[in-house]
């Protein structure tokens, strides 16, 4: 049985689906498909119930529709794979990589060849894969719209909602009035106002799912202009589905009368008061069903999942666009823990590594670079052209213009002028549709997929090289502990996950000794991994006392620790510590810029961070504790506005107690019940961070309960020695001793070594001295000669070679360990060391016994930790 199918004006031929080019041998039902050319013979294939018996009993499973769709699965997941591979250095979007892979096995590449496409995509098969496609889209759209914050449109500043109002305005009056231009050089149907007028819409709007995602490919979502670029966008977008219904009730009136736009809004009116009254008090009930701090039950989503082929089916039982259904249904899930985070931990790997390359995988094989030639050039691709390059130049100069209007920086307003003009996944269902409604043909299609890949493809490089993130962060202002007086208020940032690495800080900042006259600014800041939203939340704890925050302390039990936390050493520390308590919701490789950021605009001297190391989940054996976290201190070293200190707490210190019977200015009671002495030690081996590291420890001399002692490395013979960084030292120490010469609670030494092996020596010669805290600086300035054969080994950078070597196992010692960065640009500048103060002191001061010198052979005996070594630091 051959039947003939009407397809845009094509030539339709049916299709033989089975061997070429014998007759099918077996019985079966025939199924009935349409050519896709012309040159291919009249044949029919039947369709097999049941699975091939193998090759070896002479049956061949590309003769079954089922195993040629696996095939194809398999064919199309790799070539995506692939492409995103190959372009990886090209700085290319996941988004270009995928159209391009999907395009690799249409008829544009692989399908152009006729045994290709017959044996591995024959139509037979195409219509499970392309079923597949669409649900793909569905739920990508699904899942973007359950991670938008659809509340923070009212909360977005006025400026960006003149600027979204704008991006869109402009383009689309200058696309269609250049579409109606050309009216009578396009087809018959493409002609139609309304056609012109959704042309027009679909190259005009800016998509909040597509920017989102490739900025989250590009690491800019917590960059300011990624969080103007999406807050602009998803005005855009709340505009844009209004929009769209607008769109759809006027191509019904156009194609079945004025009764079937009625109809058309009732559905839409019917539709929504169904998703809002009943649909989203359910998604309400579900979230309080959930404990805190647990994960919604696998019922649910998997209900909820289901729930998306339902909109789906209501959208288009209701005469809606199918895709709307999906869109609506996330938009009212409840986003954030519990439910959208679930949502996205469940369903978020699946539907983007297997779903969605079946979506570009039907792109890919309705696209077809063969059909741009000189004869469809007149009538569909000429006017496309046209109003695709005014669309882009439009949109651009306005969303510059306008961002430049309203007093934004020249670079970011190119930059945020490129990322509205970033094409997806949004935009290609558009087309889609377009194609679909017969208001552009295949060519016309094909033209606007290329002018996506294109667009977005060149814009992504560019934009890469016009915005760095982290600009901001290089200053010239000295941002340093050495570099704050004594006597003023140092403003810091603290920087916790969890639980167990603040209860570290908090003892440190104790034993730092903050008083009335020089207090501590804190600005606490709690760093929580992006789950279930799509924009990076910042939320100021201050600002919330009217209202509970559902963001914040609601929303897993560890928020209400931590922050419970904060407040208990606020309260202990009211007179001599000012907290500010934040919480930072953003994907854990971009939370270094909520913690410069903040340190940024609160002026801060330094950063204090907890070390951050892999290790397994005590509860869950084969987890990982806070994966991810371990690049956050990485990237906090680089991009630092100021300087950092990183702890690592263990030993007695890590179970000290904050001391609550210290009066409000530190002052030692004759009936304070004294605790136990401490010890620390500064490893000084020079250099701007050992400088640093020196100042802090400094602070610290006012503390009655610990005792300091400061060694420092020489080289033999000063081999190695720069001029500068030697005087820099010799001044810092000279205006440490000099101050704290009368401090019995301090001591003062100097080390001479040759290499770093003999670095090592002294250092595990200490280490009977059982120190609770070694300082030190991460690495800076050092001279070479004295670290010569350590750093071939060190693999923790965070901690820099010293710090690594005292806190590594194979040291053996229970002293914590801090490890202080100064300000990056001090590394290459002329800084004064003493603030301005600093005065050229004779060396004779540290004669007598004020100090000792050590030979290094004097140290060749206490390589061995035996009672003369503990004896030699006495």
């Amino acid at each position: 049985m051959v039947r003939y199918f009407p397809s845009n004006g094509q030539t339709v031929l049916p299709i033989h689906l089975g061997f070429w080019p014998d007759n099918p041998s077996s019985p079966g039902d025939l199924i009935i498909t349409k050519a896709f050319s012309a040159k291919l013979p009249v044949v029919c294939r039947h369709v097999h119930s049941k699975q091939p018996f193998g090759l070896f009993r002479g049956e061949n499973a590309m003769n079954y529709a089922f195993s040629t769709f696996l095939l194809e699965a398999v064919i199309v997941i790799f070539f995506i794979k692939a492409t995103c591979f190959i372009l990886r250095p090209l700085r290319q979007p996941r988004i270009v990589c995928e159209i391009i892979g999907g395009m690799m096995i249409g008829p544009s590449m692989l399908g152009g060849s006729r045994n290709f496409s017959y044996y591995v995509f024959p139509p037979i098969s195409n219509y499970i894969f392309t079923n597949l496609g669409l649900m793909g889209f569905f739920y990508f759209f699904f899942l973007t719209a359950a991670k938008t914050d659809v509340a923070s449109i009212a909360k977005s500043p006025k400026k960006h909602k003149y600027i979204a109002a704008i991006s869109v305005l402009v383009p689309m009056v200058c696309v269609g009035a250049t579409g109606m231009a050309m009216r009578e050089q396009m087809d018959k149907t493409m002609g139609k106002p309304s056609s012109v007028g959704g042309i027009a819409f679909a190259l005009a709007f800016s998509s909040f799912p597509v920017i989102y995602t490739i900025l989250r490919d590009m690491n800019l979502l917590n960059s300011e202009v990624g969080k103007f670029a999406m807050s602009v966008a998803l005005l855009g977008d709340m505009g844009a589905i209004l929009v769209l219904v607008f769109f759809e009730a006027v191509v019904q009136a156009n194609v079945a009368g004025a009764k079937a736009a009625v109809f058309y809004v009732v559905s839409v009116v019917i539709f929504s008061a169904f998703m809002i009254l009943v649909v989203k008090r359910a998604f309400e009930w579900v979230d309080d069903q959930t404990p805190q701090g647990k994960l919604v039950d696998q019922n649910y989503i998997v209900m909820i999942l289901m729930g998306v082929l339902v909109a789906c089916f209501l959208t288009d039982m209701l005469g809606l666009l199918i895709g709307t259904g999906p869109i609506w249904l996330g938009l009212i899930i409840p986003h954030g823990p519990p439910l959208g985070s679930t949502l996205a931990i469940r369903s978020e790997t699946f539907i983007h590594e297997f779903l969605m390359p079946f979506s570009f995988g039907l792109v890919g094989l309705y696209t077809d670079v063969h059909f741009l030639s000189a004869d469809a050039w007149d009538h569909q691709l000429a006017p496309l052209v046209y109003m695709t390059t005014v669309s882009f130049i439009t949109k651009f100069i306005s969303v510059a213009a306008a961002a430049a209007f309203f007093k934004v920086p020249t670079r970011d307003s190119l930059t945020l002028g490129l990322i509205m003009n970033l094409r997806g996944q949004l935009d290609i269902m558009l087309y889609l549709l377009c194609f679909r409604k017969h208001v552009v043909g295949l060519p016309g299609f094909t033209l606007l997929v290329l002018h996506t890949v294109v667009i977005t493809g060149v814009s992504t490089p560019i934009i890469s090289f016009l915005y760095d993130p982290n600009r901001p962060y290089r200053i010239s202002k000295h941002r340093t502990i050495q570099h704050t007086p004594p006597s003023t208020e140092m403003g810091l940032v603290l920087a916790v996950s969890n639980q167990e690495a603040l209860s570290g800080l908090i003892t440190f900042l104790d034993f730092a000794y903050p008083t009335t006259s020089s207090s501590f600014a804190i600005y606490a800041i709690q760093l929580m991994e992006l789950m279930g939203r799509a924009s990076p939340v910042f939320i100021d704890h201050k600002l919330q006392k009217e209202e509970e925050d559902k963001e914040g302390d609601e929303e897993e039990g560890r928020v209400d620790q931590v922050q419970s936390a904060f407040k208990l050493y606020q309260k202990k520390r009211k007179e001599c510590v000012t907290l500010h308590a934040y919480t930072a919701h953003a994907p854990k490789r971009l939370m270094y810029q909520d913690i410069c950021e903040l340190a940024l605009a609160k002026k801060t001297a330094f950063i204090l961070l907890p070390y951050q190391r892999e290790r397994l989940e005590d509860n869950a054996p084969t987890e990982l504790l806070d994966p991810g976290m371990l690049s956050v201190n990485a990237d906090v070293l680089a991009y630092t506005p100021c300087s950092v200190c990183i702890y690592y707490g263990k030993g007695r210190l890590r179970n000290a107690k904050v001391r609550s019977s210290v009066d409000q200015q530190h002052s030692i009671l004759p009936s304070r019940v004294r605790q136990e002495t401490y010890r620390f030690v500064v490893l000084f081996l020079g250099g701007a961070d050992n400088r640093e590291a020196l100042h802090l420890a400094d602070r610290m001399t006012a503390n009655p309960d610990i005792t300091l002692t400061i060694v420092r490395f020489l080289s033999f013979n000063h081999e190695g020695e720069d001029v500068r960084e030697k005087k820099l030292d010799d001044g810092v120490v000279t205006w440490f001793w000099v101050k704290n010469e009368s401090n019995d609670r301090v001591s003062y030494k100097e080390v001479v070594v040759k290499n770093g092996a003999e670095t090592l020596a002294a250092i595990q010669a200490m280490n009977v001295n059982d120190y609770d805290l070694w300082i030190t600086g991460r690495g800076e300035g050092i001279n070479t000669k004295i670290l010569e054969g350590l750093d071939a080994w060190s693999e923790d950078h965070q901690l820099g070679v010293i710090g690594e070597t005292v806190a590594g196992s194979i040291f053996a010692s229970e002293g914590s360990v801090l490890v202080v960065q100064q300000q990056v640009r001090n590394q290459k500048g002329g800084d004064c060391f003493l603030n301005g103060k600093a005065k050229k002191l004779d060396s004779k001061v540290f004669g007598g016994n004020k100090s000792r010198i050590l030979k290094i052979e004097e140290l060749k005996e206490t390589i061995k930790i035996t009672e003369d070594a503990k004896m030699c630091y006495q």
